[in-house]
């Protein structure tokens, strides 16, 4: 591959990564809890490419960033930055109040953490998220009996009526940037410092929605595909001097 090709099909591989992740964030707008992502570029170390595997065959093997000048190797990370607050008056509703802290969500795979609070009680009595996993307490399992009015208070307690039944778990991620997305606002600990178990402090009948700007993203949208469309008109200039150039060659 040349390359002009080589860089122009880099360029439209990014613009499309890029698309996938915008669009995605633009699709969960309206999901408590969801953070977005966002594309980032790094230069690739010698190590992380085909050609360091090949070095000892080829002592002129080089990495991609040295074959084509600014060349990065791209991924995707989460912006853990807190989403605007919506005040639902559900009183299973219920927002952190600092940006590091999450719930605690048990799971058959171990724990997960959430900021999504748009809690819910299941057939059994137990507070559970939107899909039915249970929301741990600081006793475990929350579970809620028939009678009485449920209220969650701004430390965490669960009451009915007089009653205190439970009290939500809350941790603390120094750094969250450890965390790994394993659903819309799900994630689970994959490196990183563990989280440290805090005393709640919540805001009772909302929601922390999306930290998704729609403005932005739609910007991010349109520039994203223009882009892409360079990428293409490139492509197929390239590839119409390559063809000149071989049926010049062929006369020749």
């Amino acid at each position: 591959m040349d390359r002009g090709t080589y860089a122009a099909a880099s360029v439209g591989l990014a613009n499309l990564l890029r698309l996938q992740v915008v669009s995605n964030n633009l699709a969960n707008i309206a999901t408590p809890g969801f953070k977005r992502q966002l594309v980032v570029g790094s230069q690739q170390s010698f190590e992380q490419t085909l050609a360091s595997r090949e070095a000892d065959k080829d002592p002129y093997a080089k990495g991609d960033h040295e074959r084509v000048k600014n060349v990065v190797s791209l991924k995707t990370i989460t912006d853990f930055s807190p989403g605007p607050i919506s005040s639902t008056g559900n009183p299973l509703d219920v927002a952190l109040r600092e940006a590091n802290d999450f719930f605690v969500v048990s799971t058959p795979q171990g724990p997960t953490y959430t900021r999504a609070g748009n809690f819910s009680i299941d057939e059994g009595g137990q507070i559970v998220t939107a899909d039915g996993s249970p929301i741990q307490g600081d006793g475990g399992a929350i579970s809620v009996p028939d009678n009485g009015q449920l209220v969650i208070q701004e430390n965490g307690e669960v009451r009915v009526g007089e009653d205190i039944v439970g009290k939500l778990q809350v941790v603390r991620f120094a750094d969250p940037s450890g965390l790994e997305r394993v659903g819309g606002s799900r994630f689970r600990q994959n490196g990183g410092a563990g989280p440290e178990t805090v005393p709640p402090s919540v805001i009772p009948n909302s929601l922390e929605m999306a930290n998704v700007s729609s403005i932005s993203s739609i910007v991010d949208l349109i520039s994203t595909n223009r882009g892409f469309e360079s990428y293409v008109k490139t492509a197929q200039s390239i590839d119409e001097i390559n063809k000149a150039a071989i049926n010049d060659i062929g006369r020749g």
